[in-house]
């Protein structure tokens, strides 16, 4: 009975040894390939945005808050989070000079309160003919709001003058 158990746990002992390997093997190939492929990448779009003119102006993300639906601090913090990420996100695609230019200025960040959706709706409008990049945070509505509640947009101002109007 002690050599069925002592062989089964060298045997667990081996295949975890092996699988552990084969893992980090299999993960330093792979890492070094996709980072070179990376580096290529990120070294030709470095080379498209430096070419490019320079954007000129200071730049600003607005957020505004749906004061109507009594969120808990938390809440709108998260909510402001995903707002700020996805914009962010879309932004660095369409027009990585604009973010660019909003991180070399320390990220500035206004947040606003705003009454209810319709208000967010028509700022929305104002924002898409002004060719600003925006984005609604839609709820799951699992904790304090309703379910598909817009709570927070966001707002990728290219310049100050655009956030103040």
């Amino acid at each position: 009975m002690f050599w069925v158990t002592d062989t089964f746990f060298k045997g667990i002992t081996i295949g975890i040894l092996i699988g552990l390997s084969l893992h980090t093997i299999i993960n330093y190939v792979f890492k070094n390939k996709w980072s070179r492929l990376n580096n290529k990448i990120t070294d030709k779009n470095l080379q498209k945005s430096n070419s490019s003119t320079k954007v000129n102006g200071e730049f600003k993300m607005a957020l505004l808050v749906r004061h109507d639906l009594k969120m808990g601090k938390g809440k709108v913090a998260a909510q402001c989070s995903h707002a700020i990420v996805h914009c962010y996100e879309e932004s660095l695609r369409l027009n990585p000079k604009e973010i660019n230019a909003w991180e070399s200025n320390n990220k500035p960040v206004d947040i606003f309160k705003i009454a209810d959706e319709e208000t967010m709706l028509n700022y929305q409008k104002v924002a898409i003919d002004k060719k600003l990049n925006t984005y609604i945070v839609v709820d799951a509505g699992r904790t304090q709001v309703a379910p598909r509640s817009k709570t927070v947009m966001a707002i990728v101002c290219s310049c100050i003058s655009h956030c103040t109007k």
